[in-house]
This record gives C-alpha cells, sequence and structure tokens, in this order.
C-alpha cells in the first residue's frame, strides 16, 4: 500500500472513531455501500475527491485535513501554468465555490432536486424581468 493512501486511511478512520459514527453512517451519507467506504478506510481504495469534500463536511474538518502531509513538491503541470487570473475558474467567488463543492457532495437525486430549484428560480427572475 503506498503511504500516502495509508495516511489518508489512518484519517479517515481517526475522524471518524473521533466523531462516533460508524462505517455504515458514513456510507449512507455518501450514498455509497459500507464495503466501498470500508477500502477507503482501510487504503484499498483511493479516496474519490467528491467523497472526501463530503467526508470533510460531515466532520466539519477542512477537506486538506484528510490528505496525506508528506507530499512532494512537484512542478505544477503545463494546464496549471496556462491558466491565468482571467481563467473562469478564478473568477468564483469564495461562496460560489463552497456551492460547488457542497453540490458535488449530494446524491444524484439531491442534484437533481437542487437543479430544478435554481431551475424556477431563475424563471422567476426572467419573468420579473420581461414585466
Amino acid at each position: 500500500m503506498k503511504p500516502e493512501l495509508k495516511e489518508v486511511a489512518e484519517k479517515l478512520r481517526g475522524y471518524r472513531e473521533a466523531s462516533a459514527l460508524s462505517q455504515k453512517q458514513i456510507a449512507d451519507a455518501l450514498g455509497i455501500e459500507r464495503s466501498t467506504y470500508t477500502k477507503y478506510e482501510t487504503g484499498e481504495t483511493p479516496l474519490k475527491l467528491s467523497a472526501l469534500v463530503k467526508i470533510a463536511e460531515i466532520f466539519n474538518i477542512p477537506a486538506e485535513a484528510l490528505l496525506p502531509e508528506n507530499r512532494e513538491k512537484r512542478e505544477p503541470s503545463q494546464a496549471v501554468k496556462d491558466m491565468t487570473a482571467d481563467s473562469p475558474i478564478f473568477q468564483l467567488s469564495k461562496d460560489e465555490r463552497g456551492l460547488i463543492a457542497r453540490y458535488r457532495a449530494l446524491s444524484k437525486e439531491e442534484k437533481r432536486k437542487a437543479v430544478d430549484i435554481i431551475s424556477e428560480m431563475s424563471k422567476k427572475d426572467d419573468e420579473k424581468g420581461t414585466k
């Protein structure tokens, strides 16, 4: 097992136990099988980013707290170097980035409902603008 996976796995287990939550409770909140979560916690399977964000919310910690601490410093990829402050991703406000993170942690059904609600709100705003 890679040391990074082991470190993340140990952090997951530590935070879960400190929160007095079961693996099943975390798995249910993530919308995954308990066996899948168990593989995250044993380091058998790398933690998906969407799961990491949701788990951080469950534990009320920053997502970075779950990442390995002994990461090697690497040169950014060319794609990252090509990004500028004018890139759309950098134009998101802190609130917008938070909404996106929360959206990504939702189940498929919850995402569909959220999109429906936003669509309805947009229609109402459009109707107000034409009156």
